[in-house]
Order: C-alpha cells, then sequence, then structure tokens
C-alpha cells in the first residue's frame, strides 16, 4: 500500500487505515523502530499479558514444585535489622 508522506510541524506523517491498525493489534500506543531501511511499526506486548492463559493451558501438577516455594529463610531474616 503506498502512502502520502505529510507535513505535521517539524515532523512527518501518515495515515495508517483503521482496519490496518485493527488486524496488526495496534491500539493507543505502538512499537516503532528502524531496521535496515525498514520503518516497524509493532503493537506493543505486555510482557507478562499471556501468562494466565498460559496456566491455565498448562497447569501445574500436584507433584510439581512451586515456584519459589520456600525462599523465605527465617535465618536470613534474623540478619536483617528492622
Amino acid at each position: 500500500m503506498n502512502v502520502l508522506i505529510r507535513d505535521i510541524g517539524n515532523s512527518k506523517g501518515i495515515i495508517i487505515p483503521s482496519h490496518t491498525l485493527k488486524e496488526a493489534g495496534i491500539g493507543k500506543v505502538a512499537d516503532m523502530r528502524v531496521k535496515d531501511d525498514c520503518i516497524i511499526v509493532k503493537a506493543v506486548k505486555h510482557p507478562r499479558a499471556d501468562w494466565l492463559d498460559e496456566i491455565q493451558n498448562d497447569p501445574p501438577t500436584n507433584h510439581e514444585a512451586v515456584f519459589m516455594d520456600g525462599v523465605e529463610d527465617s535465618s536470613i531474616l534474623e540478619e536483617w535489622e528492622w
């Protein structure tokens, strides 16, 4: 798709059709970078966005250790000044 590059103050801009943004999953904020000779605009994905879905799709089994279980060590707590 060819787009017209427009003057916007001291910057330049393009009009991206709504259906194109929706198809790419882009909302109000996007990630933009330059790679080689291309400008890449991507949807921003939150770092833990899919964690709950992944856990529900593969729940821990009864014999599987819980992450960070037993990390709190009372001997360490005694060294701290409160």
